[in-house]
């Protein structure tokens, strides 16, 4: 058990340094959101998802607990956050805090704990175990470009 536990942990350390799937010029979700609203994210989905690192927008007046939602309907993972004792489905900032559900994305960055073409980690329980927040890759590039940055 103890193996598995050294062999999982490993993984996620590799699975974190994954290429992106689309490219920060090209992300996913910006239609229907008015540009003045819109915040750029580079998104680790879970690991047991092995599903490659991608670009997302979101709408800085959603609460996290929305933005949980829709990336995980986007990402094809399984959100049991409505049903009582489910582990829990988590956005977490490249330092590996995990963001209060009832905060405004915008509050978020007014608040110094995320900014705009920043990774966020999309993943199961309270805290992330092994993170490595070298192994994440934003969009520093594009952080201009962000509205809400």
């Amino acid at each position: 058990a103890a193996g598995g536990g050294r062999a999982a942990a490993a993984d996620q350390r590799n699975r974190r340094k994954d290429k992106h799937a689309n490219t920060p010029k090209e992300p996913i979700g910006a239609t229907g959101i008015p540009e003045r609203e819109r915040i750029l994210l580079s998104v680790y989905f879970p690991v047991a998802r092995s599903r490659a690192p991608e670009f997302h927008v979101l709408s800085t007046h959603w609460t996290v607990g929305k933005a949980v939602d829709v990336l995980a309907e986007r990402g094809g993972v399984i959100n049991r956050n409505n049903q009582p004792g489910a582990e829990p489905l988590c956005l977490f900032n490249k330092a590996g805090v995990a963001l209060n559900r009832s905060s405004y994305l915008e509050d978020c960055v007014i608040q110094g704990q995320l900014e705009g073409g920043a990774a966020v980690v999309l993943e199961y329980g309270a805290a992330l175990v092994n993170h490595d927040p070298a192994a994440l890759q934003g969009s520093d590039d594009l952080r201009k470009d962000c509205v809400v940055c």
